[in-house]
């Protein structure tokens, strides 16, 4: 039995990266998207880490191209992506955070604005314990475009996280969390330990002020 919960963000937490950017990157190396796309991608991953743009619809948008594709392909790609390119850029600190927390009874969830596809691999990669994060809908094996229920970002992360405790039964105010950007502040500010991993400028002023612990990994 678990004792407590420690969160996760994944982008320039976990990895040292976007994982959005290694994988528009990847699918344009592979010849499966051009560059106006790879282009569109990477603008997008900017935009969201900068906060500068409706960030739930440009999502939705970029969620559309991937319409009818197969999901086993898409497990297969994510998989072979993960291999030869996610596992090059793990912070040793999130390793060592999250072997820690594996060690002494508390449980270790990843949660992110990136898909499924994305998360699952590095959670049982780290021997983690749950994710939550934006699933994407699935119709007879196809993806349909559409994510399902809102886009694991901002006030949604505090939302799943919190329903997350209850179902489970923990307390979000024992909760740890380790995080990047002031888009997590919403989950930041509930939990026992906000934990500013790397934090961006905003961030970082808001843990400074707070007295937060600030982790240059």
């Amino acid at each position: 039995m678990k004792d407590y919960i420690a969160f996760f963000d994944l982008d320039n937490t976990i990895l040292n990266t976007s994982s959005g950017k290694l994988f528009v990157r990847y699918s344009y190396d592979k010849n499966v998207i051009g560059f106006r796309e790879l282009m569109l991608g990477l603008f997008v991953a900017v935009v969201h880490r900068m906060g500068l743009s409706d960030t739930e619809k440009t999502i939705n948008k970029w969620a559309m191209k991937y319409k009818g594709t197969s999901e086993s392909e898409l497990i297969d790609f994510t998989q072979n992506w993960f291999q030869e390119v996610v596992v090059n850029h793990f912070r040793k600190g999130a390793r060592d955070e999250i072997n820690f927390h594996n060690r002494n009874g508390g449980k270790t969830v990843i949660l992110s604005a990136a898909t499924d596809y994305i998360c699952n691999p590095v959670k049982n990669y780290l021997n983690m314990s749950d994710v939550l994060c934006t699933d994407l809908e699935v119709a007879d094996g196809k993806l349909t475009g559409r994510i399902i229920g809102r886009y694991c970002y901002g006030e949604e992360k505090l939302l799943r996280a919190a329903e997350y405790c209850r179902q489970e039964g923990f307390h979000l105010e024992r909760a740890y969390y380790y995080a990047d950007s002031f888009s997590d502040l919403p989950v930041l500010e509930r939990v026992m330990k906000p934990i500013c991993v790397s934090p961006d400028r905003s961030l970082a002023r808001i843990a400074r002020k707070r007295g937060w612990a600030i982790r240059e990994w």
